[in-house]
């Protein structure tokens, strides 16, 4: 080996890295960024279930179990129930995750040594959520409960089979389309610089809404055609029921689809290599996707600076409105919060890229 050869190849190499500090800043930031979002973000782990409780008994045995399940680290206090109605509006609205209802003769069941039996409804639109919150109530159950006969009875609302395939799917459609429509869009006006057309188009009398609206048009009829595709595969192959309206869903899919394709179209204008483009919107768009959004772990497992970083995602939104039309049927104030969240979220992207774009084009 030429050690002046291999020298002057090392000398060439290092000054071409040097020369490219975005290559040079994703090297060294992508482990970062990954170790801090699987650090943080990964956690099967469910804490602080939001609680609410519909106490029949109202006697102090009754008080020492809400006492013994507000005070344990899986679950937080979320309201009072004193009714049917109230306990099934609070688990659709989202306010709640779980609801513990204690018998009128609790107390009494309780000081004659007899089997006394609360219920705890869950929401078993995220199943992974539902399942740990059953399992730590019948831990916490066992735990203070004097009588062997004793126990707790438990009702999955919304997926009474506590069907993962039900939960997955929903959220599965959103993290798809998160991806595809960013990585379609990331690289159209890459494209344009690494062809060397983007000068000729700068030099036309075009202006920055018909240039960002020409690019988006194709790709959105392309992501239409994704979603509409993936939403008859989870009905006909995974039998996912639709208990919500098809209006809502259409709504929501076609805001959140303009978000995505909005995200590409902003990455695109920051990198002019496709590579470079696809990694951006990989990272930009799958990994706080996935991890983030509440698609797999639950987010009020996250710690605090976490939780409010998943509300700058708008996969996070997609994926909480589809499980609550396609389960839970439902459209309420939580549920028109999310989605006034996600069409904020995208007036936002789509402003930014504007005046991204204003030193590229003429300006208009």
């Amino acid at each position: 080996m030429n050690r002046q050869r291999f020298r002057a190849i090392a000398k060439k190499e290092m000054t071409h890295v040097i020369r490219d500090p975005r290559s040079l800043g994703m090297g060294i930031a992508i482990p970062v960024l990954l170790l801090i979002l699987f650090g943080y973000g990964l956690s099967l782990n469910v804490d602080n279930v939001p609680l609410a409780v519909w106490d029949q008994s109202n006697t102090a045995s009754s008080r020492n179990l809400i006492r013994d399940f507000v005070n344990s680290e899986a679950f937080q206090a979320a309201g009072v129930c004193h009714s049917t109605t109230e306990t099934e509006a609070i688990i659709q609205s989202g306010q709640a995750t779980a609801v513990l209802v204690i018998p009128e003769n609790y107390d009494e069941k309780t000081q004659a040594n007899e089997p006394a039996t609360v219920q705890l409804l869950v929401d078993g639109s995220d199943s992974n959520t539902a399942r740990l919150s059953i399992m730590y109530a019948e831990g916490i159950a066992k735990r203070i409960v004097q009588t062997q006969t004793s126990s707790i009875s438990i009702i999955s609302a919304y997926n009474p089979g506590m069907n993962t395939t039900w939960s997955i799917i929903p959220g599965l459609i959103a993290i798809i389309v998160n991806v595809i429509a960013a990585m379609l869009t990331s690289l159209c006006i890459a494209r344009e610089w690494e062809n060397g057309t983007m000068e000729q188009l700068t030099s036309t009398p075009m202006r920055k809404t018909e240039f960002i609206l020409g690019k988006l048009v194709p790709y959105y009829m392309i992501g239409v055609i994704d979603i509409i595709v993936a939403v008859l595969m989870a009905l006909v192959l995974f039998n996912v029921p639709l208990n919500g309206s098809l209006i809502a869903l259409a709504g929501v899919s076609s805001v959140f689809l303009l978000t995505t394709l909005s995200v590409g179209i902003l990455i695109s204008t920051a990198a002019k290599s496709q590579v470079l483009a696809s990694q951006l919107s990989l990272i930009i768009t799958f990994l706080p996707g996935f991890i983030l959004s509440g698609f797999v772990y639950d987010i009020k497992a996250m710690p605090s600076f976490v939780q409010v970083i998943t509300k700058l995602i708008p996969a996070t939104y997609f994926v909480s409105l589809l499980r609550s039309i396609f389960l839970k049927g439902s459209w309420g104030m939580a549920q028109t919060e999310e989605l006034a969240f996600l069409t904020f979220i995208t007036l936002v992207i789509l402003v930014v890229t504007m005046k991204k774009l204003k030193l590229n084009l003429d300006g208009r």
